[in-house]
């Protein structure tokens, strides 16, 4: 509903006064043609400001989308009823597993696919259903028959991109997004050893890049890297310290352990050691108890 939408403003419309409400509904887009509005908690509104700030979204500008959110509206205010009758009403409730199966399936059938084919993209595709969209999208485009073999090449990202924007949103602390992003890698057939391998050697270029000062003409060299990834590196290492990194370090070491000696199944140590990052837990991998 954003896309396309360069100035984009956001308020609640609980916390917000009539007149804070008027003056960002009824402005124009100062730096481009059109701008959006998304309005929070509408469904905290009494009558008296939910009438009014109906009145101000019938002298909305054209230019202007408004994107109005709650939780859930319902009942027989009169005021809800004119909303609903000028609005679009969209239900962004999730789908429930076997609701997203079913929705995705009825999908897949309008391609010329195979059971084998519509089962290996139900795990496949990601859980975020506008990115499952766009990607079945792209998929009935394609101008030959897709099978198993043409599909994941199609469909699953390289594991090394995927590992760049899992360490993006780790450094982040985006716990959310992290335990996300490595599930989607287990679905898609990633063996757990590979991503965690795939995790270390971005945790290695991390370190080597840390401590180097030299140019970049001679850090290829002397680092054996890719131009490409010392600069992904560089950009990474202004949000992280170097004993951040030697604590990563620690907990891939930790969660390799975990795996090799059969104390976690390797999806489950993959996401407590995701956790620990993400919550700064130090790492007990060396810890020594004495009885």
């Amino acid at each position: 509903m954003l896309q396309g939408f360069e100035e984009v403003a956001r308020l609640s419309a609980f916390e917000a006064d009539d007149n804070q409400l008027r003056n960002e509904l009824l402005s124009l887009a100062f730096f481009t043609e059109q701008r959006a509005v998304i309005v929070d908690d509408i469904e905290k509104l009494d009558v008296k400001k939910g009438e009014n700030m109906l009145q101000v979204l019938e002298k909305v500008p054209v230019s202007t989308r408004v994107i109005l959110k709650a939780r859930k509206l319902e009942g027989n205010r009169k005021w809800v009823k004119s909303l609903k009758v000028l609005t679009q009403v969209i239900d962004c409730q999730p789908l429930k597993p076997y609701e997203r199966k079913k929705t995705l399936r009825a999908e897949l059938r309008k391609i010329d696919l195979d059971d084998i084919e519509i089962e290996y993209l139900l795990t496949a595709l990601p859980q975020d259903m506008a990115s499952c969209y766009n990607e079945i999208e792209k998929l009935s485009l394609y101008p030959d028959k897709l099978d198993l073999k043409l599909l994941k090449l199609l469909v699953e990202p390289a594991l090394e991109e995927q590992v760049f924007s899992l360490v993006d949103l780790l450094i982040r602390k985006d716990w959310q997004g992290s335990v996300r992003v490595l599930y989607e890698l287990l679905v898609s057939g990633n063996e757990p050893m590979a991503i965690l391998g795939a995790i270390l050697w971005q945790i290695r270029t991390l370190y080597k890049v840390c401590d180097y000062k030299g140019p970049m003409s001679e850090a290829c060299k002397e680092l054996n890297l890719k131009e490409f990834a010392i600069q992904k590196a560089k950009e990474a290492l202004k949000n992280l310290s170097r004993s951040q990194i030697e604590d990563w370090f620690l907990l891939a070491l930790e969660a390799d352990k975990n795996i090799k000696s059969g104390l976690l199944r390797p999806d489950a140590a993959l996401e407590v050691m995701v956790n620990k990052i993400c919550l700064n837990i130090k790492p007990m991998v060396f810890k020594t108890e004495f009885l």
